[in-house]
């Protein structure tokens, strides 16, 4: 019987964590192959401008992505990196409420293995997929001091990489977690083995300590699947760099209420309002800013 025992600890302490490091992938991304990125087209209902454009990597491969601009003068243009699940055709709605909330250019790219992309996702190839995107604008004649990247969730992980290795105008991080080490714990507190086996993988809090250019936090207070204290660990490791003209380099904030998955719907017209706002200041545009009291800060 003690011995049956034994076997069965062992199991659950030594072998189950190797194996969910093993399917590693499988379980952080959750990719959606339909709808496809036209069939997504289809379902926009304007009046922002939305194009089905493809970004090329390294190694040839495309990379399907929605390039949308709003009606009127263009501001910030922004490089957004949506979160774990789905596609970009599942994102729409999110996109064209974006856009015309933050009156930004934006460029959603969709990663390998997503929305009928070639490959497989892995970090790896999300961070070569985003480098992607951004040398996509930059090719396309937008300059570096115009460029905001957005991360939602797991596109955080993205958005620092990128940020760490290219100029940009500043950084977004919605809700986006500290390590991937951190959230294993998190998720497996009674198997520390996990945890230990995820060291190393998306850095987010030492990337975060290697910017050079402002960023926000934004987090929801009823967030379940990535706890809000995840945030505020990114947030604490981030750099208080000096900057022109003088405003907050790092800032955080918490949308009471929100989870995971519905922070635009909790945030509303006031959080697009005030990413307007910080576009304008991060990359110098003219534009008039007012105070968001409806934010808990």
């Amino acid at each position: 019987m003690l011995r049956t025992l034994l076997v069965f600890v062992v199991g659950i302490q030594v072998l189950l964590p190797v194996l969910l490091y093993l399917m590693r992938d499988r379980l952080v991304f959750l990719p959606s192959a339909k709808p496809g990125p036209e069939a997504g087209l289809a379902a926009a209902r304007g009046p922002v401008n939305i194009n089905l454009v493809h970004v090329v990597r390294p190694d040839g491969r495309r990379l399907a992505a929605y390039d949308a601009r709003p009606p009127g003068k263009q501001g910030a243009v922004v490089l957004f990196f949506h979160g774990n699940a789905g596609n970009i055709a599942q994102r729409v709605w999110l996109l064209e409420e974006f856009v015309a909330g933050t009156g930004a250019r934006t460029l959603m790219p969709d990663y390998s293995g997503y929305g009928g992309n070639e490959g497989s996702p892995s970090e790896e190839e999300v961070y070569v997929d985003g480098l992607a995107a951004y040398d996509h604008l930059v090719a396309g004649g937008v300059p570096a001091d115009r460029i905001v990247l957005y991360g939602e969730s797991l596109g955080g992980s993205v958005a620092l990489h990128v940020a760490t290795r290219r100029t940009v105008a500043g950084t977004v991080l919605q809700s986006t977690f500290a390590s991937m080490s951190s959230m294993a714990l998190r998720i497996y507190p009674w198997m520390p083995l996990v945890a230990l086996l995820a060291r190393g993988g998306f850095r987010n809090v030492d990337r975060v300590a290697e910017m050079e250019s402002p960023v926000l936090l934004v987090h929801g207070t009823a967030d379940r699947i990535v706890p809000i204290a995840e945030g505020r660990s990114v947030y604490d490791a981030a750099r208080r760099v000096s900057i022109t003209p003088p405003h907050a380099a790092k800032r955080f904030v918490a949308i009471e209420g929100a989870g995971h998955n519905n922070l635009f719907a909790f945030g509303g017209r006031d959080y697009l309002l005030e990413l307007r706002q910080t576009f304008a200041r991060w990359t110098k545009a003219p534009g008039t800013v007012r105070p968001i009291t409806s934010w808990n800060q």
